[in-house]
């Protein structure tokens, strides 16, 4: 937790939003409860609930336990990890009950698929913001292009990817507003993600939407242009 609050300050990030790295590859509950502590230490973070689709009724009992709680903001799911892909019926099914409980949902996309089996989802769930993480990578085209189709859904870009014009081709294809901005630290250093949104030469306007107003709309926060 320290070295997040630390990246945090060193670049100006008033809030980040963490998961678990335990709760992904081992132990759902025990990771969600190590967030929670952390929660309660800083006010610097906010938390996602992990949920893992092969455990369908742990997963809706961790949401009732923690979206409850003050300093969690939405789920988060990892498919690929949890061997599950986007458009798989037990997945369909916990997102159905993600829902039902919350307003935002983190979803980790590597590929065209993965953007392809979630345009359903956002369609059966217009209340319910998805967030593709590292927007499909490679395939950030094809995700931007969902989100051009769905408003409730949202790309962020980090990833270790080096690959020219993927910001700018979103920013054509859909839009700043449905662009957030997301480091993976401290797993990587957030000036990796922000020099790509540098190299992208945004406007003033693009800019605040994407670092600051989206979140702010996404989080329910105030002060939103």
């Amino acid at each position: 937790m320290e070295n997040l609050v630390r990246l945090s300050r060193k670049y100006d990030i008033d809030l980040t939003l963490v998961s678990s790295a335990l709760s992904i590859g081992y132990d759902m509950a025990e990771g969600n409860r190590e967030v929670a502590e952390a929660l309660r230490r800083t006010d610097v973070l906010r938390g996602y609930v992990y949920v893992n689709p092969n455990y369908h009724h742990e997963s809706c009992r961790e949401m009732d336990t923690y979206l409850a709680q003050p300093g969690f903001v939405g789920v988060k799911i990892h498919p690929s990890y949890a061997a599950c892909p986007l458009g798989s019926p037990a997945l369909s099914s916990l997102i159905d009950e993600v829902a039902e409980r919350t307003t935002l949902l983190k979803v980790h996309t590597y590929a065209a698929g993965d953007a392809l089996a979630l345009r359903p989802e956002a369609e059966r769930h217009r209340s319910l913001n998805l967030i593709m993480a590292h927007a499909c990578a490679g395939a950030s085209a094809v995700a931007a292009e969902v989100a051009a189709d769905c408003p409730n859904v949202y790309l962020e870009f980090c990833c270790s990817l080096a690959e020219r014009g993927r910001v700018e081709t979103a920013l054509r294809l859909c839009g700043s507003r449905q662009i957030v901005f997301g480091s993976d630290m401290d797993l990587l250093d957030p000036a990796w993600t922000l020099g790509m949104f540098d190299g992208a030469r945004l406007s003033e306007e693009d800019r605040r939407a994407i670092m600051h107003d989206n979140a702010a709309r996404l989080l329910g926060l105030a002060d939103t242009a």
